[in-house]
């Protein structure tokens, strides 16, 4: 029970016995953990496993106002629940945890299971004894540990989008990101785009357009301009939900002065184009992933990370018309 992380076991008898364990050398059988495991819930056991969500913006920062977090947190949450497991959601960030407060926190209530909910570089992070924690990520491939993550399918959403973008008609294509969604993902948008434009001579001299940290619109919508007045773009492929209101701030109509496709839909819809993100599918995937480590006690950092990609689906709108 103590190494398992039980809450009825008290930190200091917890702690005693992980040192011996440790100094024998015994490791817990993970087949037999896992039959273990099922066998008591078969016989009411009234102790429910526990796994957390931890982001980097907290509420007041903003978290529930970015739609990709709301869908990722309620796919996860009901995939747990599903499952037989109490989900929390909680924060790194000021006036929330910081390392040492989350470690008490997740010792105290005996979670055991981490999901790291896409974290955004250039802001907080922690640090945990890792070998005590079942942990996956939601991107966050920018910060430790490397473990196992589930991601939509950055590369394959780019040069779908590009392709239905040129099967329309459409010749200079170009892609606007910020540079903290590339440091996350470790560069999978731009791979997309630089895969695609390499097949299409006329987009070849468009270069992508990266937003820097911490941009706003205020901030963004200059460089969209000058952007696409330099390099006559005539389309636009972007990660930002807002793109087609920046495109009109910028001084362009859409879709009649420029196309523009959107890479995170929430649900198909008629009025703007682009791949729908699947993000609630993510947050479930990302739950059960988790789930599996904690049922046979995989702790720590595994000597191979696998990765799970989610497709997106295309979705026509009138923000990318046919071109005539």
């Amino acid at each position: 029970m103590a190494l398992r992380g039980h809450p009825s076991i008290p930190a200091a008898t917890r702690d005693r016995i992980v040192a011996v364990a440790g100094r024998i050398g015994y490791r817990r059988d993970e087949v037999f953990s896992a039959l273990s495991n099922r066998r008591s819930r078969a016989v009411g056991s009234r102790y429910v496993p526990r796994m957390a969500y931890v982001a980097n913006r907290s509420p007041e920062e903003g978290f529930f106002d970015r739609p990709h977090n709301r869908m990722l947190v309620e796919g996860a949450r009901k995939q747990a629940e599903t499952l037989g497991y109490q989900f929390e959601l909680l924060f790194v960030d000021k006036g929330h945890h910081d390392s040492a407060t989350l470690y008490r926190h997740l010792k105290n209530e005996g979670i055991s299971g981490l999901i790291i909910g896409a974290f955004e570089p250039a802001r907080r992070t922690f640090e945990l004894n890792w070998s005590e924690f079942c942990v996956v990520k939601v991107d966050s491939r920018h910060m430790p540990p490397p473990v196992t993550f589930v991601s939509t399918d950055q590369v394959a959403g780019v040069r779908v989008a590009f392709q239905r973008m040129k099967a329309l008609g459409y010749k200079r294509i170009g892609l606007a990101i910020g540079i903290e969604d590339e440091e996350s993902t470790d560069d999978m948008h731009l791979s997309g785009f630089l895969l695609e434009r390499s097949t299409s001579p006329t987009s070849a001299s468009v270069p992508p357009l990266l937003f820097p940290r911490g941009a706003n619109q205020t901030v963004a919508v200059p460089l969209l301009r000058k952007w696409i007045s330099e390099y006559d773009v005539d389309s636009v492929i972007c990660n930002w939900t807002n793109i087609r209101p920046m495109l009109g701030s910028a001084g362009y109509r859409c879709p009649e002065d420029i196309a523009c496709a959107c890479l995170c839909l929430r649900r198909r819809n008629r009025s703007v184009a682009g791949v729908v993100s699947n993000m609630g599918l993510v947050g479930e995937r990302v739950a059960g992933l988790l789930a599996t480590l904690m049922r046979t006690e995989r702790r720590g950092i595994p000597e191979l990370a696998t990765a799970t990609l989610v497709n997106g689906i295309w979705n026509d709108g009138a923000t990318a018309p046919l071109r005539k």
